[in-house]
């Protein structure tokens, strides 16, 4: 918390921003408010070496706020982007991942929202980026579309539990 209080107050931070467009200094209050209200565990992990992460937690450990605020943030960071939330059934992508107390609708600001579509699971940054929902009950979905990254909610029942089960583990939809 001390960093961000540290980069908010730089001289060369506020001169920056005060040259910025009213959407750009939108967005960054908004990056800086999920800084100042993350837990340590939702910490993006530093560097680029990591192409998977995985969060394995409890009921209300933040899994899903950590998720959609970071797939958002990619999603604006990155203009005319494709980006992927998957689900195990249809209910969950509209009901948790973008309607949920702590899914995408709630987290990004009304105003960078060009449009969202329910009933396609679509999601349109004002800069032209997609963020798309998929419900693994529809495998073949799946099949065509080309996404630069997403974030796949309850990753062990998505064909993995079967086999996890096989031999005698256990998993719940832990991971956001």
């Amino acid at each position: 918390m001390t960093d961000i209080a540290e980069i908010v107050a730089d001289p060369e931070t506020q001169k920056h921003l005060a040259l910025a467009s009213p959407e750009y200094r939108l967005a960054w209050a908004w990056r800086m408010s999920w800084f100042k209200t993350q837990h340590k565990h939702q910490t993006l992990p530093p560097g680029d070496w990591w192409s998977i992460w995985l969060m394995l937690a409890g009921r209300g450990a933040g899994k899903t706020r950590t998720a959609a605020e970071q797939i958002a943030w990619w999603a604006y960071e990155n203009p005319g982007t494709r980006w992927l939330v998957a689900a195990p059934t249809s209910a969950d992508v509209r009901a948790t991942c973008f309607e949920g107390d702590s899914g995408l609708i709630t987290v990004i600001p009304k105003s960078l929202v060009a449009d969202y579509n329910k009933t396609a699971h679509e999601l349109r940054l004002t800069n032209g980026s997609l963020i798309k929902g998929i419900p693994a009950s529809e495998p073949e979905r799946f099949r065509g579309p080309q996404f630069h990254g997403g974030w796949r909610r309850g990753a062990m029942n998505l064909r993995l539990g079967t086999t996890f089960k096989k031999r005698g583990i256990k998993f719940s939809s832990a991971c956001a």
